[in-house]
């Protein structure tokens, strides 16, 4: 994944309309800035800084981590204010002297392979007072896009439930959680594949070009828009969670 995202670094900011409102509901839950003035946060996955920017100003200093080079790059130079660093998230972990206040992500922890070892890993890179604050995508999500895949996807969403036991088990009380459920609409079902390569979160090998082609197909047929409106839905479940040390 990380070089699908690496090679849409170009593309993404402008494409990425669902991420974008996800990085902007996530920060409905952040704490206000004359509380945090003092403390260091981490943006974990940040790619060209979509939710960094939303901490850059309320923290004493901001670290952003990614593994794509160039979105770290296209970072930087956008947003010099943040520390920026070339990391997997999976493993990360900060300097024996430079434990985290606050950690962050949008748009990472569902692809995460393995919940219980990075959230325990994450547990021990906050120090005392430390927090941490996660907005991804849960089931249901794209469910008429994977209905229409002539195979069961290589890709399965995890439910909130099962998020919440996965926190709980590797050491985080979770202060407050929410889902919800929103639509966003394409012009025509190649506006949403568009959508997929331009943000990088196609999975390659996937599909056929054949199958790709027939999916598209069918979604026009199924959305045909109307006097200018309607258009191929394509339907996500939003889920942030707030979390401190157990």
């Amino acid at each position: 994944m990380a070089a699908s995202f690496d090679a849409r670094a170009d593309s993404y900011a402008e494409a990425a309309v669902v991420q974008r409102e996800l990085a902007g509901w996530l920060a409905e839950w952040l704490e206000p800035a004359d509380a945090t003035r003092t403390l260091r946060a981490v943006d974990l996955g940040a790619g060209e800084g979509l939710f960094t920017r939303q901490l850059v100003g309320r923290f004493a200093a901001v670290a952003a981590v990614d593994l794509a080079p160039r979105m770290v790059r296209l970072g930087a130079a956008g947003l010099p204010e943040a520390s920026w660093e070339v990391a997997d998230a999976w493993q990360w972990a900060p300097a024996a002297d430079a434990a985290a206040d606050r950690l962050y992500s949008a748009s990472l922890l569902q692809w995460c392979p393995d919940p219980a070892s990075v959230l325990r890993r994450w547990r021990a890179a906050v120090g005392p007072g430390g927090r941490m604050l996660h907005g991804f995508y849960v089931a249901p999500s794209l469910v008429e896009w994977q209905s229409l895949q002539p195979s069961p996807p290589p890709f399965t969403w995890r439910t909130p439930r099962e998020w919440l036991a996965r926190f709980r088990a590797a050491g985080w009380k979770v202060l407050r959680s929410e889902v919800d459920e929103r639509t966003f609409r394409f012009p025509a079902a190649i506006d949403l594949l568009r959508f997929f390569h331009h943000t990088g979160v196609t999975i390659p090998g996937q599909l056929t070009a054949g199958q790709t082609r027939s999916i598209l197909r069918e979604l026009d047929r199924r959305h045909p828009p109307c006097n200018g409106h309607g258009g191929v839905p394509s339907d996500w479940t939003f889920m942030r969670v707030e979390a401190e040390p157990a």
